[in-house]
């Protein structure tokens, strides 16, 4: 059967399917701009009120402090490690230390990170002129001086016994301290963690004696990240 259409009622037709296409084309245009436009970052500012080991009281953009265990994620927060010395938290894989009363502004840089992001880990020079940071060898916890002079991670054989290194079956050596000369064993470490960031198979010597007084994070360990210095500040990002 056929109809007749009048070239008035034609040209309706003709006004609605255009007017349709168009609609479509704005819609899907607006949900690709949706989906392209960049998210804005947003920032976290979070102060250490207590330290304790194993968890830390935290006040997250000013609010009522609350109690978090190592694990723990709160309005984005996660407390990574904490003693009675520091804090560790994270925010989109970046990460903050925290002393106590100290407050850092961590920002989630949710405009920038893919894929889960790289480990970042920032450090205020001390008093001294030093760089420390809280870390973990073999999963055991312990704080390292930065040291870019030092060719190696560096302990000495009170601080590996402290944390359980077998070290006396690695490749003995002389090394040159303070007080002279002193017995090294180069070791292999089976992990280094600092912050987010962490390595395997990490070459290390233990020195006999008290010396150095800290653990120092050497090249071994620094020349496989990415590593920046502006004015007081030092930060370490995951390759």
């Amino acid at each position: 059967m056929n109809y007749f259409v009048s070239p008035t009622e034609r040209g309706r037709q003709q006004l609605l399917t255009c007017s349709s296409r168009i609609l479509v084309k704005l819609s899907y245009a607006l949900l690709l701009s949706l989906l392209l436009s960049p998210v804005s970052a947003q920032e976290r500012s979070v102060t250490a009120i207590a330290l304790f080991d194993g968890k830390s009281m935290l006040s997250i953009d000013g609010s009522r402090a609350k109690i978090m265990n190592v694990g723990d994620t709160y309005k984005d927060v996660t407390l990574i490690e904490a003693n009675t010395e520091v804090a560790i938290i994270e925010v989109s894989g970046r990460q903050q230390t925290l002393e106590l009363n100290g407050t850092a502004t961590v920002s989630d840089e949710l405009g920038s990170i893919t894929g889960g992001g790289s480990a970042v880990v920032e450090m205020r020079e001390g008093e001294q002129g030093f760089f420390e940071s809280l870390g973990t060898i073999n999963g055991r916890q312990i704080r390292f001086l930065v040291d870019t002079g030092a060719s190696l991670v560096v302990l000495s054989s009170r601080q590996a016994n402290a944390i359980g290194l077998d070290y006396l079956q690695g490749q003995k050596s002389f090394a040159s301290t303070a007080s002279g000369t002193a017995p090294m064993y180069g070791i292999t470490l089976n992990s280094i963690s600092v912050g987010g960031i962490r390595l395997q198979n990490v070459e290390a010597g233990v020195i006999e004696g008290n010396f150095p007084e800290r653990p120092l994070l050497g090249m071994t360990f620094l020349s496989q990240v990415d590593m920046t210095r502006s004015g007081n500040l030092m930060t370490l990002r995951e390759r």
